[in-house]
């Protein structure tokens, strides 16, 4: 894995962390593969870390690259400054798609709580607009009682088209998978609403209501609990996985083919070793 942090221009404190995995390994038959960036949550005033790193290295593992945005905090958010951060980091990964050996055509934004409401924004009102949306536990709409923080750190008013999301969704908006839980309450009012307003544009969703677990629980389980079990659910855990079905369930799942992954052939030759061997043993040594 390669790992860089590329910051935002003129923005020390913006900045967008890499996981890229290896080059040389393919994706089934693709060197190209899915990528994610992650909008952490914390309400627009600090970068939950739970919801960034061990979200990133979850979905390396999957075998998909991951982005981490750091972006604007508190004063800093003024015209909905994370919106336009967000476009610069979609259009950074388009820019570099072959060299990162990213699919252009799979690239979608990941958030939680806050961190949802900028993923979906940039679904919905980006200037480079990611081609799917994963959303854990989101707040998607500011009319209510957060309008008057929103509004203080974002300016505008309670019109401005961020406030509230779901007013945004057309038939052209992104799939979305969103994921929560019926204890949250917080968000579980606005997950449900944003999901019927999908249905009404009939715009693909995949919604998953758990049953318990509070707001804010990251991947559900000891990687990214940071000391509390209270966040820790092997059931919410699923969500992971059910997020990578689903990203390659509408963008196209991996193709195998059968043939050998050993390369100490090629590996010998290029040292110049070469061994008397019968063609038994080297047809072994290929299929090894």
């Amino acid at each position: 894995m390669q790992c860089k942090r590329i910051p935002f221009p003129g923005k020390p404190k913006v900045f967008l962390d890499c996981y890229l995995l290896d080059s040389g390994l393919r994706l089934g038959q693709d060197t190209a593969r899915p990528a994610v960036v992650i909008c952490p949550g914390g309400g627009y005033v600090y970068l939950s870390p739970r919801e960034a790193e061990p979200v990133a290295l979850a979905y390396a593992a999957k075998g998909i690259h991951a982005f981490v945005l750091n972006y604007s905090l508190g004063r800093d958010t003024a015209d909905f400054a994370p919106l336009k951060e967000l476009d610069w980091a979609i259009s950074l990964l388009r820019e570099n798609a072959a060299e990162w050996q990213i699919d252009p055509q799979k690239i979608l934004t990941c958030g939680f709580s806050a961190g949802g409401h900028l993923a979906l924004s940039g679904g919905l009102l980006g200037q480079e607009r990611p081609n799917g949306v994963i959303l854990g536990y989101p707040a998607t709409d500011f009319s209510g009682p957060q309008s008057a923080l929103m509004r203080t750190l974002f300016g505008g008013e309670d019109d401005a088209p961020w406030m509230n999301l779901q007013t945004q969704v057309t038939p052209d908006s992104p799939p979305v998978f969103l994921f929560t839980t019926w204890d949250d309450t917080m968000t579980r009012r606005m997950s449900l609403e944003l999901a019927t307003t999908y249905e009404r544009c009939n715009v693909p969703m995949e919604c998953h209501i758990f049953g318990s677990g509070p707001h804010g629980y990251s991947l559900a389980n000891a990687a990214s609990a940071d000391g509390s079990s209270q966040v820790i659910n092997p059931h919410v855990e699923k969500w992971l996985d059910l997020s990578v079905e689903w990203l390659f369930s509408v963008f196209g799942e991996p193709e195998f083919r059968d043939y050998s992954t050993s390369h100490i052939m090629e590996a010998m030759q290029e040292l110049g070793i070469e061994l008397p061997v019968s063609s038994d043993a080297q047809q072994a040594m290929n299929n090894a």
